[in-house]
């Protein structure tokens, strides 16, 4: 060949020449003649040497390239690959690189051949003369202690590969080697020699020849496979496996799969990105996009996801490339103390997500690992360690980590992890779902029966056979109809029916685990705790993203293309759908349904309240954290402290949970407890509700309803409590009641259009301006308040406001008699303004319609339609009667008609009204001027020691009221006043201490205490105290100019009650019976007259 010194001059000749001139050798050397000539020349020269074929003259090597030659002559002229080269070490490796670069497409003996060689190279860099020399400068820079011959040189190399720094040429020539190594392991000598033993010792050569070349990937796979089943494998070899994961992950060309299935997609989305792990990230991110158009093709996804299996990517964060870059100062940061490897560092980082630890890049990178990951569960080593055993009993996975394709077509059918999902949290719920045949069958156990005689004992049993249950004990599913409880037991049915005849007990195993079981008891089955809390862990992570939840995101894709096309942020998708669940396809509805179903449930799944919400978490339910187990408390935690002054302040987390409200509006189910709590009451009583409005409506009617007729109640206790507290949230925020939100939006802008929603202040605003209202709204105000009123616990104002007041006075009472509590202390010295404000507020409210105030209901239930059935009957269902029908009830009152029961009510309204006339809706609308100007009072300004109607009261009795209305009102105040000294608290206290002296012994009502006082005023031989005597002579002299004023009486009953109420009934009465009795005596004069006259017409 040629001499060293000639290198240089070799450079300018063209790969062409090089191969004619190698091709021209190769012809020389093979020549017959040649071959004489030499013999001739030579003579037993050659014989001696042993010299059999001239090559070895030729080539000083030859006995490392003689079968090459023979073997890749074809190919070599095909790729035009024949090259000259000064060199001692390998004569043909210029020849051999170029065979290596199209390492796919030779010929099987001359791959072998090249497979040989590279084996040969790998021991000493120099022989391979391209990479040495392309690669010196480089193994100077980045491997200065490493010597040249031995291996390390390679491993060092390669770790630097994607280095800016490395040249070119260097990288190109790795590369090289590197698809090389992929297609035969063999050909690194690190990886093979670290886990020769390993791959003997478990067979991971098995059905494959020695001879036959093994890929990079399925060595690794056969190894990880090992790894995750538990076995143990060397310390060295998995090194080398880590290192040789990163070359796969490194460059998309050195997987034949992305290679030939992928050319297409990388042409048209990822074409200009540099070659390696950016092309592979490039195919990920296309593998998620929602159009269509914009996604690679089914069989480059697939190629995708073998590589990602191949090379583990979800184990090792240092594997890929790509996440190495862009997470390293995410991983000093937050995760440096966590130990690579097992996944542990992927782990932190998704926990990262959503939080100021993460970057763009890193979580773009992570999230599109990820996706792939969640498509495969065994590609998260914690989750497969753990959930392993679980997964192959319940959910049909295959019990060896490591498969062929076509195996895991079955796993991406049924997905292991929903499936797994399912059990941990919905098990009876989902065991149906199952594939599974039943077989009914009837048991006579009459003869093991021995202590019932002859009675007949049949059990129906069914016999289910659940997927890797078969070839077990006899699996029997007990149904009990009536309660839908399923028992699961595996039974030894004879013997134990004749060991306890009586008992009935049957012995049952699951797994091992054997127990007695008692008829009729339910076993449920679980998960492992180990792999319960992995699950957790898993759902917990990937519920940041719609594409790390395959279940959710295959069915969806039409729908986010449709709906949430412009949704790219973190989290965004989830709740758009959410958002439009309405206009979802069958089968996303379901998916986004159960999901936000399990978000209700456990908030950790929710990752816009988990990044926002942590510390307001902290603080306020730090009971609930300890708990460790979420059952929709922490939610319900979150929505109690919203308007704590502090969550306020972070407005994001307010935002977050408001929002999660809103959302739940569209379904019961989408609130845990209230689910858990109601759901067969809302089958039964409600079973046309569409939305949570519509559940809360129905089921609150009901209640409402049960209480009123005094009768047991239908809706158990705990039904009543959540639906309490859902009514309370609803009040809260005007939002959350989307019927009275639409019916009063025009209303909101014109009367409260500064009026911040939440805290109730929209609804507060709403009710202070009821007469402003339009109809509709009215409408929808009038029920809210009829439902706030009759049950306290819905009052969101008033259990806000008062939230100290109630425990200061009504800690023992229920919620829902919070205001009939509260009224009764609220005159208390120590009782809060602002609290004060609000009772009586709701007491005028009351006033305005006797269907607002339960006492008065149940108190004249009977006296209402006895009485008042005109006014009930003529008078709208949906709006206030405007205090009509209390207005009836005093008439009645004054005329001493009423039954105790509703006396005692009326007397106590009465009483209210006179200490403030803002209680008295008529005295308010017919005496508004006088009140103003006479009085000096503002509607705004509280009044409650009675100064307004007593000065209304001294005005009537000065004749200063000119007003028809006005004056009738005053005087109708003041004869009601008269029936009960009560209802004049002013008299009552200035009298009290008469009242015990000298009418202790007269029954309260009907006028009798304020007659005993007069009484007393007569005598002389008794005293009233100065200031009763004054307040009571006023009050007969109002007594007196009220009665002339009273509207006349109508009708005959009407008369009676005037008469009968009157002081001078004594005297009418006299005047009635002298009536009576002249009509008698004349009536009798004239029969005794008409009489004789008869007598003497017929004479």
């Amino acid at each position: 060949m040629f001499p060293p010194q000639q290198g240089n001059e070799l450079g300018g000749i063209s790969e062409g020449c090089q191969h004619t001139i190698w091709r021209h050798t190769m012809d020389l050397i093979n020549d017959a003649n040649l071959n004489n000539i030499s013999q001739r020349s030579c003579g037993h020269d050659l014989e001696n040497l042993k010299c059999k074929r001239l090559e070895w003259v030729a080539f000083s090597d030859f006995r490392l390239i003689a079968h090459f030659l023979d073997a890749c002559s074809s190919n070599i002229d095909k790729y035009m690959c024949g090259r000259l080269q000064p060199s001692e070490s390998l004569t043909q490796g210029q020849t051999l690189a170029c065979l290596q670069q199209h390492i796919d497409k030779l010929d099987e003996q001359c791959q072998k051949q090249i497979y040989h060689l590279s084996e040969i190279q790998a021991d000493n860099i120099i022989m391979d003369r391209q990479l040495y020399l392309a690669c010196i400068n480089d193994h100077s820079k980045f491997c200065p202690e490493i010597a040249p011959g031995s291996g390390n040189v390679y491993k060092c190399l390669m770790q630097h590969k994607l280095d800016r720094m490395m040249s070119q040429q260097c990288q190109d020539q790795l590369l090289r080697r590197q698809k090389v190594i992929a297609r035969d392991y063999r050909v690194s000598k690190g990886l093979a020699r670290a886990c020769k033993e390993d791959i003997k010792a478990f067979h991971c050569r098995r059905d494959v020849s020695d001879e036959k070349d093994i890929r990079l990937a399925q060595i690794l796979l056969c190894l990880e496979g090992l790894l995750r089943n538990g076995t143990k494998v060397t310390k060295d070899c998995q090194m080398e496996m880590v290192e040789h994961r990163k070359i796969l992950m490194e460059d998309y060309r050195l997987s034949p799969e992305i290679v030939s299935q992928c050319s297409e997609d990388i042409t048209k989305f990822c074409n200009g990105l540099e070659v390696g792990g950016k092309t592979i990230h490039c195919l990920m991110e296309h593998t998620r996009p929602r159009k269509k158009r914009e996604r690679v093709s089914f069989k480059c996804q697939r190629a995708v996801e073998t590589l990602v299996k191949e090379a583990d990517a979800g184990e090792d964060w240092r594997v890929d490339p790509v996440l190495r870059e862009a997470c390293k100062p995410v991983v000093d940061n937050s995760c440096k103390d966590v130990r690579g490897g097992d996944a542990r560092v992927m782990s932190c980082l998704m926990e990262k997500l959503g939080t100021d630890h993460m970057t763009e890049a890193c979580e773009l990178a992570l999230v599109q690992i990820q996706y792939f990951v969640a498509r495969d569960y065994k590609l998260d080593p914690q989750l497969y360690r753990q959930c392993r055993d679980d997964a192959v009993r319940l959910c049909h996975a295959k019990k060896v980590w490591a498969d062929d394709n076509a195996s895991m077509d079955p796993e991406r059918g049924p997905l292991v992890l929903p499936c797994l999902y399912r059990y941990a949290y919905h098990s009876q719920k989902n065991l149906k779902k199952l594939p599974y045949k039943i077989m009914t069958f009837t048991l006579d156990v009459r003869s093991y029966v021995t202590q019932l005689g002859e009675r007949r004992l049949m059990l129906n049993v069914y016999l289910v056979l659940h997927g890797g249950w078969e070839g077990k004990k006899v699996v029997v599913v007990v149904v009990v109809a009536a309660a839908a409880v399923v028992v699961v037991v595996v039974v030894l049915l004879m013997d134990c029916i004749k060991e306890n005849p009586v008992q009935k007990f049957f012995d049952y195993e699951i797994d091992g685990d054997k127990s007695r079981c008692k008829l009729g008891c339910t076993i449920v089955i679980k998960l492992k705790v180990s792999c319960l809390e992995e699950i957790r862990r898993v759902m917990r992570q990937r519920a940041i993203s719609v594409d790390l939840q395959p279940e959710i995101e295959e069915v969806c894709l039409e729908d986010l293309a449709l709906n949430c096309y412009e949704k790219t942020n973190r989290g965004e998708e989830m709740v758009c759908l959410q958002d439009n669940l309405e206009r979802l396809t069958r089968e996303c509805k379901s998916a986004v349904s159960n999901f936000t179903e399990d978000q209700a449930q456990h908030v950790e799944l929710n990752p816009e309240i988990m990044a926002v919400c942590q510390g307001v978490m902290e603080k306020h339910c730090e009971a609930e954290l300890k708990m460790g187990r979420d059952e929709g408390d922490l939610m319900e935690c979150l929505i109690e402290h919203k308007n704590e002054l502090d969550v306020r302040s972070n407005y994001k987390c307010r935002a977050a949970i408001e929002h999660f409200q809103l959302i739940s509006l569209k379904n019961y189910h989408f609130t845990y407890k209230f689910k858990e709590a109601c759901r067969p009451h809302v089958q039964r009583f409600c079973p046309d509700a569409r939305t949570k409005y519509d559940v809360i409506r129905c089921l609150s009617e009901k209640v409402r309803n049960d209480t009123l007729r005094e009768s047991k109640h239908s809706i158990p206790r705990e039904c009543r409590q959540q639906l309490r507290a859902q009514l309370f949230q609803q009040r809260e925020n005007i939002n959350f009641d989307p019927v009275l939100r639409d019916a009063c939006q025009k209303d909101i802008i014109e009367n409260c259009p500064d009026v911040t929603h939440g805290a109730g202040q929209v609804l507060e605003c709403l009710q202070i301006n009821k007469a402003r209202l339009t109809p509709r709204c009215h409408r929808a105000i009038f029920n809210v308040e009829k439902q706030e009123l009759l049950d306290s616990s819905g009052d969101y104002t008033l259990l806000t406001t008062c939230r100290l007041m109630i425990r200061q006075f009504c800690h023992e009472e229920d919620e829902a008699h919070a205001l009939e509590c509260l009224k009764r202390y609220k005159d208390e010295k120590t009782f809060d303004s602002k609290c004060k404000v609000i009772v009586v507020r709701r007491m005028i409210e009351q006033n305005q319609d006797y269907r607002f105030n339960p006492l008065l209901q149940k108190g004249c239930h009977q006296d209402i339609p006895k009485f008042c059935s005109e006014v009930v009957a003529t008078e709208p269902k949906d709006l206030e009667l405007e205090g009509k029908v209390i207005k009836c009830l005093k008439i009645k009152f004054r005329e001493r008609k009423l039954r105790l029961e509703c006396e005692q009510q009326m007397a106590t309204i009465l009483r209210e009204a006179a200490l403030n006339y803002q209680l008295n809706p008529l005295l308010m609308a017919m005496c508004k001027k006088e009140i103003k100007v006479m009085c000096k009072a503002d509607e705004e300004e509280e009044d409650s020691a009675g100064a307004v109607e007593e000065c209304l009261k001294n005005a009537f009795l000065t004749g200063r009221i000119i007003d028809p209305g006005c004056r009738l009102e005053v005087a109708n105040v003041i004869e009601e006043a008269k029936a009960d000294i009560h209802v004049d608290p002013l008299l009552h206290q200035a009298c009290g201490v008469d009242v015990s002296k000298f009418c202790s012994d007269i029954p309260q009502g009907a006028g009798r205490h304020i007659q005993c006082l007069q009484n007393v005023l007569q005598d002389s031989t008794k005293t009233l105290q100065p200031k009763c005597q004054t307040m009571l002579t006023k009050r007969i002299d109002m007594f007196k100019n009220a009665a002339l004023i009273v509207v006349e009486p109508q009708t005959v009953e009407e008369l009676y009650g005037h008469i009968s109420r009157s002081p001078a009934r004594v005297y009418f009465s006299i005047v009635a019976l002298s009536l009576v009795g002249v009509i008698l005596i004349a009536g009798f004069f004239c029969g005794r007259v008409t009489r004789r006259s008869a007598i003497m017409k017929n004479k």
